[in-house]
């Protein structure tokens, strides 16, 4: 939060800076006021107006790609959870089997592969062989009565969802605002803020605030952004806080 601030306000004070410069010359030359350009502010507009959609693009972007991680990890965390409360049908030897199972996982993806995820880095293959522990704890045990099928049947639908929401969780690590995108939001932004000063302004101090103003908004949005993009790490990142509930009432 702190660096967040640092930024924006970094930002405010160049574009304050740049606003009384471009004010004290504009003191020394003819009459600026006199010579604006009715096409140049219409322009300004236009550029103003298209960089709004812009950001609008790049922050539904991000915002999705989070929402998804933040789904994928609730669903797969949960289906675990629904997998050990079922062990408790199951005889004593093999519940302890799927449980451990399960915690096993659990405490894999939150201490192993969340510090991978927070820097984007491939996950490897011991996550899959942990959660094909758990079906193997499942297949290992054959149903004698009728409740022990049942629970056996949801129990592998509950690993199925689990399966899912891990290849969900795993592409969602990769995904991310294109270069291209990157490209735009900066090079917009600081188009945007380069033409606020096209036009002189009667009243410094408005000129000056309306410069602060600006700047910090679109600077704030850009950190948003960035700190979205990462559903896994900074700030704004995605907790592991639903693993830790596995095996919790169970």
């Amino acid at each position: 939060m702190i660096g967040v601030i640092g930024i924006v306000a970094g930002f405010v004070v160049v574009a304050g800076g740049a606003a009384l410069l471009n004010a004290r010359k504009s003191r020394r030359t003819a009459p600026a006021d006199e010579a604006r350009d009715d096409t140049a502010e219409y322009l300004t507009m236009m550029v103003g107006v298209l960089y709004a959609l812009v950001l609008g693009v790049a922050l539904i972007s991000v915002w999705e790609v989070k929402d998804d991680a933040g789904t994928n990890i609730s669903t797969e965390a949960g289906a675990l959870h629904q997998t050990y409360l079922l062990a408790d049908g199951l005889p004593p030897d093999a519940a302890q089997r799927v449980r451990s199972a399960a915690e096993n996982y659990a405490t894999y993806v939150r201490t192993e592969e969340w510090p991978l995820m927070e820097q984007r880095k491939p996950l490897g293959a011991r996550g899959w062989t942990l959660l094909h522990d758990v079906q193997n704890a499942w297949t290992s045990f054959e149903p004698t009565t009728n409740a022990q099928q049942q629970v056996d049947q949801l129990a592998f639908g509950q690993i199925s969802v689990a399966y899912q929401a891990r290849h969900g969780r795993e592409a969602d690590g990769g995904r991310g605002m294109s270069g291209v995108m990157w490209f735009g939001l900066l090079a917009g932004g600081a188009l945007t803020l380069g033409l606020m000063f096209l036009f002189g302004i009667e009243r410094t101090r408005t000129h000056l605030v309306l410069a602060m103003g600006f700047t910090s908004l679109i600077a704030f949005m850009v950190v948003f952004i960035y700190a979205l993009n990462s559903p896994f790490g900074g700030p704004l990142g995605l907790s592991p806080a639903p693993f830790a509930a596995v095996g919790i009432g169970g």
